[in-house]
C-alpha cells in the first residue's frame, strides 16, 4: 500500500477544489489535490455557463441587496451567516480570477454583465471562453487556475479516487483513495481534508451533470460522521435541450426577452407566477413539467421563444451558442427551441459553517459540496461565485488549522475491505436507481411515491452489499454507487418529513409552505451506524 504525508488534501479537481488548493499552497501548505477524471477537465464546472454572479456596485448592487437576493430565493433554509459571508466576499472573486490568468468578456473594453431571472440588478459576468467547446465553457475558468496550483507546487493526481476519509476520535487522521493508473490502493496521511467533489443531480435519470459527479463528497461526509443538511432540496433547470442536441438553454435569454411557450403558442408562465417568464427557475420548472404532464406539451418539451430579443443582441451576447444550434438547423430568431426540466444543482450538501468548517476536526467542505447558501432555491451564477469565494475561505481555513493542530497520527496499515463476489452489474444497479428515483423523487413528489423509492432504495442497497459483477474490478464505480445510495436515502427520508412546497420541493399533497418547517433536516451517522434525521429550525 503506497503511503504519502500531506498538510492538507483536497478531493476534486473543479473550480472550487482548485481555488481552495491555490490558496492553501499560497500560505504554505504542502497540498495534495486529487480528481477521480482530470483535474481542470471534469466536473461540473466543466459543463457550466462559465459566468459568475457577483456583486456588482457599478450597477446600484450592494453586499446587502445581494444577501437579500439569495435570502428570497433560498425560502427561508439559507444560512444568513453563510449568505452574508459571500456577498461580502463575491466581488474580489472576479479581480482573483483574473490575477490567475482567467479572461470575462470586456467587448469594446466593457465588462459584459447579465441580469438572470430573480437578480434585482445585473451581475452575471461571462468568462471569455469562446476559445473553448461550447460544452465545455468551464475550460476558461479551470485551466489557468491547474497552470498556478501546479506553479505554486500543488501535487496533483489525476485518475485517483477517494474512497474513505479517516478519522480517530472526531479528527481526520488520513485518507483512502484508489489509483485507477496501477489499481492499487493509496493510503496518505494528513489532518485535513477539503471536499470539493461536486454535488449529485446525477442521481437522476434526467440530468445536465458530468458522469463524474456521483455523490462522492455526501458519501465520504457521511461516513466520516459529519453532519449533512437539506438533503431533499435538489435544483431543476427548467430549459433543458435533449433534441436535436444535448444543451442547456440559458437562463439569462428571459432577462433579454426570451418567453416559454407550450405546443399551443400559449405564453404559460403568467398563470403560475405574477413574475411570468421573470420567474426564479423553481416555479419555471413546475410549470414546464406541469405543461407536458397535462397534455400541453409535443409531447414532452414545450419551446423557448426567442424572437423577441433583438438579432444584435443574441449575436453579440449569445453568439457561441445561435453558432451551435445552427450546426443542428436551428435559429433562434426565429425557431421555437425545444426544452423539459432537468436535475441540475444540489441545493442541500455537507453542514458547514462561515469557515467550511464541518462537524468533524479537519473535514472541510466547499462548492456543490457544501449546503446553506442556496437553501431552497439557487440563483443563476451564484453557483460558480460560491465555489470560487469558499473555495478560497477553505484554504484559508486549512492553513488555520495546520497552525493549530498537527495532524493525529492515523493506522500504519487502516482495513480496505473492497467488494468482488458476484452479483447484479453496477451500470443496471446504477440506472435502475437513477430511472426510479426521476419517477419517484424528482420536481413533485407524494407521499406515496417517496413511499416507493424507500423500498426499492432498500432492495438496490441490498443487491450492492451483496455483491455487483465488476466491483473487484472497478471498486471507484462501486464507492460512487455507495454514495449515490447513501444520499438517495437521506433525500427520500428528508422528504417524507417534509410536508410542505418550498422553493425546488414540492410534495403533491402539501401544496403549500408552512411556518413548520422554516429550517433544515440534518442528517448524521450514528455511533451504531443508523442514519438519523432530526429537524433544526433557522437562524433567521
Amino acid at each position: 500500500m503506497e503511503t504519502g504525508t500531506y498538510d492538507a488534501i483536497v478531493v476534486g479537481g473543479g473550480l472550487a477544489g482548485l481555488s481552495a488548493a491555490i490558496e492553501a499552497a499560497n500560505r504554505g501548505l504542502g497540498v495534495l489535490l486529487i480528481c477521480k477524471s482530470s483535474a481542470g477537465r471534469s466536473g461540473n464546472t466543466l459543463v457550466s455557463g462559465a459566468a459568475l454572479s457577483v456583486m456588482n456596485a457599478g450597477a446600484g448592487d450592494s453586499n446587502s441587496l445581494l444577501e437579500e437576493d439569495i435570502l428570497s430565493s433560498g425560502c427561508g433554509m439559507s444560512d444568513p451567516d453563510i449568505c452574508r459571508v459571500f456577498s461580502k466576499e463575491s466581488a474580489s472573486a472576479l479581480c482573483e480570477l483574473k490575477e490567475s490568468g482567467v479572461a470575462f468578456k470586456e467587448p469594446g473594453g466593457i465588462p459584459m454583465v447579465k441580469q438572470p431571472p430573480g437578480h434585482s440588478v445585473p451581475r452575471m459576468f461571462p468568462s471569455e471562453y469562446r476559445k473553448f467547446p461550447y460544452k465545455n465553457r468551464g475550460l476558461a475558468l479551470t485551466l489557468p487556475l491547474v497552470k498556478r496550483a501546479e506553479k505554486l507546487g500543488v501535487a496533483v493526481r489525476n485518475d485517483t479516487a477517494a474512497l474513505r476519509v479517516l478519522t480517530r476520535g472526531n479528527s481526520v487522521c488520513g485518507l483512502l483513495a484508489w489509483d485507477g493508473r496501477s489499481g492499487e490502493v493509496l493510503h496518505f496521511r494528513t489532518g485535513i481534508v477539503i471536499l470539493a467533489a461536486g454535488g449529485g443531480a446525477g442521481l437522476y435519470s434526467r440530468n445536465n451533470n458530468t458522469a463524474d459527479v456521483s455523490c462522492d463528497s455526501f458519501g465520504l461526509a457521511y461516513e466520516a460522521g459529519a453532519v449533512l443538511r437539506d438533503m431533499e432540496m435538489v435544483q431543476f433547470y427548467p430549459s433543458m435541450m435533449y433534441e436535436p442536441v444535448r444543451i442547456p438553454i440559458s437562463n439569462p435569454l428571459f432577462g433579454e426577452g426570451a418567453v416559454l411557450r407550450n405546443a399551443l403558442g400559449e405564453e404559460f408562465l403568467c398563470r403560475y407566477s405574477p413574475m411570468g417568464n421573470h420567474a426564479t427557475r423553481d416555479l419555471m420548472a413546475r410549470a414546464v413539467k406541469q405543461e407536458i404532464d397535462e397534455g400541453r406539451g409535443n409531447p414532452g418539451y414545450v419551446y423557448v421563444d426567442c424572437s423577441g430579443i433583438p438579432g444584435n443582441v443574441l449575436e453579440m451576447r449569445y453568439g457561441e451558442l445561435s453558432a451551435i444550434l445552427a450546426r443542428y438547423g436551428l435559429n433562434p430568431e426565429k425557431d421555437l427551441l425545444p426544452v423539459a426540466p432537468s436535475a441540475h444543482f444540489y441545493l442541500g450538501g455537507v453542514d458547514i459553517d462561515r469557515t467550511c468548517a464541518t462537524s468533524v476536526e479537519g473535514l472541510l467542505a466547499c462548492g456543490e459540496a457544501a449546503g446553506g447558501l442556496h437553501g431552497a432555491n439557487r440563483l443563476a451564477g451564484i453557483a460558480l461565485a460560491e465555489a470560487a469565494v469558499f473555495g478560497k475561505i477553505a484554504g484559508r481555513t486549512a492553513s488555520t488549522l495546520f497552525k493549530k493542530h498537527q495532524p493525529p497520527a492515523s493506522p500504519a496499515e487502516p482495513d480496505v475491505v473492497l467488494p468482488g463476489s458476484p452479483g447484479v452489474p453496477l451500470a443496471e444497479l446504477t440506472e435502475k436507481l437513477r430511472e426510479m428515483l426521476w419517477d419517484c423523487a424528482s420536481l413533485v413528489r407524494s407521499g406515496a411515491s417517496l413511499e416507493k423509492a424507500e423500498r426499492e432504495i432498500g432492495e438496490i442497497s441490498r443487491e450492492l452489499e451483496g455483491g455487483a459483477r465488476g466491483n473487484a474490478e472497478d471498486p471507484p464505480r462501486y464507492f460512487a454507487l455507495r454514495s449515490m445510495v447513501l444520499t438517495a436515502r437521506m433525500l427520500v427520508k428528508c422528504s417524507l418529513l417534509r410536508k410542505e412546497t418550498r422553493g425546488a420541493f414540492c410534495r403533491e399533497e402539501h401544496p403549500e409552505s408552512s411556518g413548520r418547517f422554516a429550517g433544515s433536516f440534518i442528517v448524521q451517522k450514528t455511533e451504531a451506524g443508523a442514519m438519523a434525521v432530526r429537524f433544526r429550525p433557522n437562524w433567521s
